[in-house]
């Protein structure tokens, strides 16, 4: 037979979503069994086994139909075809180069210590199990790749024609359930309800139908999620190789006015490889290891998920992806203020010279010729791509130095900085008040630089109670055994503020980076905007 002939290698073909006139074929359809059908059935112990298990669900239907008449039944109609039968997948924790990880419970003693937070995070995990799971029925599972490479390893070892056969056609089989039986299922019953109508109204909005189409929206998105992992990494500069090859690139585009018509070129290209260079067994493997392996990056929401579980991804997620979300969020809103507070005149002369440079940048716009102006944008946007994206990303405290968005409104002040400012414009009337108060009691004039006690505030440093001294121009901690000083901060030296602990607690980094912190600070708010105000610093919110 021609089939005896095959090698394994041809059966890579095929791995990838099925083209929608390929279900015409005869071979192509879905097979399975009659619901209901017990002609399989013998005299055998496991036949009189089945027979007596269907006659017990046939008389339960018939209460379960007396009882609650209204309820809608689950079971198919007797001896009718199943179109889309359920996944054969059922083991998805089948693993092939990692084990699953454990899935473990909250802990007594952590229910005990922190009950609230504990309870909150079981729910955040079974909230993302049922996420986790939904997205294995929406998408080809874990357990149907792994199950799929080691029916090609089983191919491949086959040692008699007859075992060939068999391994191919195995192999066939399983690939055909993994292209259809998910994405089939999902969508028909799932969708079918709301969308299949001879008169299709909108969908009734409730929290199911909402998540229904977040999940679909994340999931269709996996490929974008791949590629735009792919390009953080390259303008991360992750392989500097790489990244200087398409820097040279596009600068020789760049030199050739042809980018435009490159980035075409290079859309084309990648729909025809596609067809071209499908999916090999060989990708799904290279996809399987990185999926059960924890110390490889994840390059999508399902990678992540079998990495860390149903019930662990979402704390993963949280760990590697929330300092980084939480930072463009706060960006962001620093943005919007700025473009408000801007729009609103908060600082006028910041907002009249923004105001400048937008009508040179008109004046240029509208006499520079067409094609200058698509030069100058596209060497601005390698600059970025190549030059400040990779110091944002990598440096983030540099990050507002490397944003373009920032240099057009340069010291258009945010809402915080709006706040601190009016803080230290208060305690400058303050100190104007103390001083004309003192020359009016004194004779002698007072010097301007003369330092003023703010206040004096109880609390501990390392292991040492005493005392917080906050004066005009520093801030000093005196022990209360012997009322020693322990030590003495400038506020030009200061270069680092930061509330911690549980809102009682300071932390302080000088220019040398040497840190102090004091706690037990009941009144860690008044001397926190004492140090801002009377220091008459720029200070910059973070974070």
């Amino acid at each position: 037979m021609a089939e005896d002939h095959v090698t394994a290698e041809q059966f890579s073909a095929g791995l990838d979503r099925a083209a929608h006139g390929v279900y015409r074929n005869s071979d192509r359809h879905l097979i399975s069994p009659l619901q209901g059908d017990d002609s399989s059935s013998t005299d055998s112990g496991e036949g009189r086994f089945h027979h007596l298990s269907t006659r017990l669900k046939h008389v339960k239907r018939k209460a379960n139909l007396l009882f609650h008449p209204n309820k809608a039944s689950d079971d198919y109609t007797a001896s009718a075809p199943v179109l889309a039968p359920p996944p054969v997948f059922q083991d998805q924790e089948d693993r092939l180069f990692h084990d699953a990880p454990e899935q473990k419970g909250p802990d007594f003693k952590e229910v005990l210590k922190n009950p609230i937070s504990t309870v909150q995070s079981a729910l955040h995990g079974a909230s993302g199990a049922k996420f986790a799971e939904t997205m294995d029925n929406q998408v080809i599972a874990h357990g149907a790749e792994v199950r799929l490479a080691r029916a090609y390893d089983e191919l491949k070892a086959a040692a008699s024609d007859e075992q060939k056969v068999k391994a191919a056609d195995n192999l066939e089989d399983l690939k055909k359930a993994r292209q259809d039986s998910y994405l089939l299922r999902y969508h028909i019953e799932r969708y079918g309800d709301r969308y299949i109508e001879a008169n299709p109204n909108l969908p009734t909005p409730s929290e199911e139908a909402l998540n229904a189409t977040v999940e679909r929206l994340i999931m269709t998105s996996t490929p974008y999620q791949m590629l735009l992992m792919n390009i953080r990494h390259i303008y991360r500069w992750d392989d500097p190789r790489k990244t200087a090859t398409y820097l040279a690139v596009y600068i020789l585009l760049w030199a050739f006015n042809y980018i435009s018509g490159a980035a075409i070129l290079a859309f084309i290209w990648l729909v025809i490889k596609r067809r071209l260079y499908p999916p090999t067994i060989e990708d799904i493997r290279d996809e399987i290891k990185r999926s059960e392996d924890v110390d490889m990056t994840a390059l999508n929401i399902t990678q992540l998920i079998e990495q860390h579980g149903s019930h662990g991804w979402t704390d993963a997620l949280r760990q590697d992806f929330g300092p980084w979300l939480l930072l463009q969020l706060d960006d962001l809103a620093n943005i919007l203020e700025i473009w408000r507070n801007f729009f609103e005149w908060r600082e006028p002369r910041r907002t009249t010279i923004t105001l400048i440079l937008l009508s040179l940048l008109w004046l240029a716009i509208t006499i520079a010729p067409l094609h200058i102006l698509i030069k100058i944008s596209q060497f601005n946007l390698g600059v970025v791509f190549f030059g400040l994206f990779p110091i944002a990303t990598r440096y983030p405290q540099y990050r507002l130095l490397a944003s373009p968005m920032k240099w057009l409104f340069w010291r258009v002040p945010t809402d915080a900085e709006w706040a601190i400012a009016r803080l230290q414009v208060e305690a400058k009337h303050r100190k104007n008040a103390t001083r004309q108060a003192d020359l009016s009691q004194v004779e002698d004039d007072q010097d301007d630089n003369s330092v003023a006690s703010l206040g004096k505030y109880h609390c501990t440093s390392g292991s040492h109670h005493g005392d917080l001294h906050v004066n005009s121009d520093s801030v000093q901690y005196i022990s209360a055994v012997r009322k020693k000083s322990l030590w003495e901060l400038r506020f030009e030296d200061v270069v680092l503020l930061q509330k911690v602990g549980a809102g009682d607690g300071l932390r302080f980094v000088d220019t040398k980076d040497a840190e102090f912190r004091v706690a037990g600070l009941k009144s860690r708010n008044e001397v926190f905007t004492q140090i801002i105000g009377y220091s008459g610093m720029t200070w910059q919110v973070s974070g």
